[in-house]
């Protein structure tokens, strides 16, 4: 008998040693047993679908948390979108999936912010209207209470100075009763707070009337802001990826698992946080409170290293993905479910046609079945345009399908430009083959890197090419022009004594008049000309597959356009033209100079001219 209880103890005893405790730290606003009651199911429910570990919730504020991810105390932590900002920024932590809220009977991965006032107040009624006005907020910690508030304001060119705002503290609740009470003429809250106190009786929706109010497909609430990602759940530098993996499927499919109710907490594929970190660039809030220097090769860098993170963070949701869905059939039910609940475009395809498609993709596209899209179309890659560089991909790439070329080259990034009812978009995409190579099906995930292109490769005060772009874009066509024996030229101008309009007018004006002269510039060529910012005041155009006599005819007429054109305070400007043609055997170096110093010589020889050579 006792040999028994010794060989039940030697099996027992080793199994209880090997579970380890898995610490969350959560970003708590309440008492410490508020938090747990919260989040203790959510522990629970990840130790119930892996036995070998223990979740502990740790209910924490916000130094505390910042002084245990500093000290590596935590293995996740769950906090919110401005929090997670500063952390990923200073600390390197990543987010592996988003948080979504289940209510009036669908499921909201993102959130914004409210800007609004009492029904009967006449004289506020845009946002020009609250300049002087006493604003309530909750504080200035609050990114749905305040600063995605504060960014529209930002965004229409209105002084912060010119707000009067306090804070009434948390809760939200606070700020709508002092509106009410008319302590507060305008009041900032999160989305949702409004529709959730009339739903208890507290007010009604039709004492309030919405400032700025803005509409987005499937966000069910108020709202005066842009959307923005809610809480991520993020795993911490020196967290196990076998560990991580694991959480995020166990997450993935918490919501699939019973039907929801109203108010449960779900979890999605990672969503993209770029416009939060622009959101706080702007407006400099930690981690950017000092303004960043950059050249602009840092510039450059500074994204490629943020499309990199973006695509690792795909590529770790990709590789599970593919895993479950070779499993078996029940654990494909699964996949489909993940996919359809996940906002980034998904397929499942041999390069030919499309076998499976998610929701978000489907509603991308246009349609609302796959049955309905292949009715009219085989595959996604019908879609797909030509870039301006060699990045881009086609149905067919150097004789490949463009899947098997996604395939063999697993450490370029790979983009796709497509456009929908006018609107262009461009992604990245990762693929993981899930059946037999020889057969090609395979998952691809289409990740939306629009706003972090046109960042990284727009001039930000006129909203043409940036030089960096220009240079990538030229080396494109150059390469393209000299494969085909093709006509290309550049047209370099500047605006005459734009100097005398700055110390005269100052740079505000300034900045008008050459946003003014790109968007004439722009209205003047066609869809395959480029306009680039060259620096200051100077412009470049590149033209490809165009004669030299077709380049003089778009400069002079350019030059006629704008000499006749009233710009406002400043009056009748002129520019300066080079114009020239790629000569045989010439490099891009080579061009450039040449029509460098045609522009000079316009300028030399009385300015408002086009010279050719």
């Amino acid at each position: 008998m006792l040999i028994k209880l010794l060989l039940a103890l030697f099996i027992i005893v080793p199994s209880l040693y090997s579970i380890e405790n898995i610490t969350i730290g959560v970003l708590s606003f309440h008492s410490k047993s508020e938090s747990l009651k919260e989040w203790e199911p959510t522990a629970r429910y990840l130790h119930q679908k892996e036995p070998n570990f223990t979740f502990t919730i740790l209910p924490l504020n916000y130094p505390e948390i910042n002084e245990a991810v500093k000290n590596n105390k935590l293995d996740f932590v769950i906090t919110n979108s401005g929090h997670y900002i500063y952390l990923e920024k200073k600390y390197h932590i990543s987010r592996i999936a988003t948080m979504m809220h289940y209510k009036n009977n669908q499921w909201v991965d993102r959130f914004g912010g409210v800007i609004f006032t009492r029904a009967e107040r006449s004289d506020i009624t845009t946002l020009d209207d609250t300049k002087g006005k006493k604003i309530a907020a909750v504080d200035a910690e609050s990114l749905g209470g305040y600063s995605a508030q504060i960014f529209e304001f930002f965004n229409h060119d209105i002084a912060l100075e010119t707000l009067d705002i306090y804070f009434t503290g948390m809760p939200h609740k606070q700020v709508v009763e002092e509106v009410l009470k008319g302590n507060a003429d305008v009041g900032f809250v999160r989305t949702d707070l409004l529709e959730s106190m009339e739903k208890e009786g507290t007010i009604h929706l039709n004492q309030l009337k919405i400032i700025n109010q803005r509409k987005f497909k499937n966000f069910p609430y108020q709202l005066s802001t842009l959307l923005y990602p809610e809480w991520p759940i993020a795993r911490m530098p020196q967290t196990p990826n076998d560990l991580s993996n694991k959480v995020v499927i166990a997450l993935l499919q918490q919501h699939l698992e019973s039907k929801p109710n109203d108010g449960d907490i779900g979890w999605s594929s990672p969503l993209e946080y770029s416009q939060v970190h622009e959101m706080f660039q702007s407006l400099r809030i930690p981690p950017y409170e000092q303004a960043e220097i950059f050249t602009m090769v840092d510039i450059w860098n500074k994204y490629k290293i943020t499309i990199f993170s973006l695509s690792s963070v795909s590529f770790i949701f990709l590789a599970i993905i593919a895993w479950m869905y070779r499993k078996n059939s029940y654990e494909k039910t699964y996949v489909k479910s993940i996919l359809d609940a996940s906002p980034n475009p998904t397929v499942v395809t041999n390069g030919e046609v499309i076998i499976s498609a998610n929701k978000s993709m489907l509603e991308f596209l246009g349609y609302q079945t796959l049955e309905q899209f292949k009715q009219q179309h085989n595959c996604v890659c019908d879609f797909f345009e030509e870039g301006d560089t060699d990045e881009y991909l086609q149905s067919m790439m150097k004789d490949q399908l463009w899947i098997q070329y996604v395939i063999d080259h697993p450490t370029r990034e790979h983009k796709v430009k497509i456009t929908i009812d006018g609107k262009t978009t461009i992604y990245t995409i990762k693929a993981s083959i899930v059946g037999n190579k020889n057969d090609l099906e395979t998952i691809v995930i289409f990740t939306d890197i629009t706003l972090m292109i046109n960042q990284s490769t727009t001039d930000t005060l006129t909203n043409v090419a940036n030089r960096l772009h220009f240079d990538l874009i030229f080396e494109h066509v150059l390469h393209s022009t000299q494969r085909d024996n093709s006509p290309l030229c550049i047209i370099f101008f500047d605006i005459d004594h734009f100097k005398q309009v700055n110390d005269t007018f100052g740079h505000l004006i300034g900045d008008n008049v050459l946003r003014d002269i790109a968007q004439i510039t722009k209205n003047s060529l066609r869809k395959s000309d480029v306009i680039a910012r060259w620096g200051g005041e100077e412009f470049i155009i590149l033209l490809p597959n165009t004669p030299l006599s077709y380049a003089i005819q778009v400069a002079e007429t350019l030059r006629v356009i704008i000499q006749s054109t009233p710009f406002e305070v400043v009056g009748h400007l002129t520019c300066s033209f080079g114009v020239s043609d790629l000569h045989e055997g010439e490099s891009e170096d080579d061009l450039l100079r040449r029509v460098d110093v045609l522009l000079y010589n316009a300028k030399e020889n009385g300015r408002n001219k086009v010279i050719v050579g």
